[in-house]
């Protein structure tokens, strides 16, 4: 049974790329615009692995973090955050992210910390940051 990956991000050609390249991948692939669309998805169908933007409309992935926290059937499930924006590594720190990737994003090194991630989902967060802000 292939895994199953959550997408959120509101940029369309960022999103229909991720989208795509991670059907090639292998992957059940769900895709929101937002937090909100984002948490709604994955408590109807939990994805093994979250990939958010950081800076989206309507429910931002701070606060999506923050509630994605406090569920139980979705704290566990691991996190890795994307942005252009500075300060991702202080996100992912407060928030307990598994790793975060900067934009412009490189395939090679998603892939990599795709399946680094679900490889070992029970290990502690060691947020790396690809590349170094």
């Amino acid at each position: 049974m292939a895994r199953r990956v959550l997408v959120a991000e509101d940029d369309p050609p960022i999103q229909s790329m991720l989208h795509e390249f991670l059907l090639e991948e292998g992957f059940e692939v769900d895709v929101a615009s937002h937090g909100g669309e984002a948490l709604q998805l994955a408590r109807t169908k939990p994805p093994d692995v979250g990939v958010f933007d950081v800076m989206m409309p309507i429910v931002d992935a701070r606060t999506l973090l923050a509630e994605w926290q406090q569920d139980s059937g979705l704290k566990t499930i691991p996190v890795i955050l994307l942005s252009a924006a500075p300060g991702l590594s202080e996100i992912a720190a407060h928030f307990n992210v598994r790793a975060t990737l900067a934009k412009p994003l490189d395939r090679d090194v998603l892939r990599a910390i795709i399946h680094q991630v679900l490889a070992h989902p029970e290990t502690p967060p060691d947020v790396p940051v690809v590349p170094a802000e």
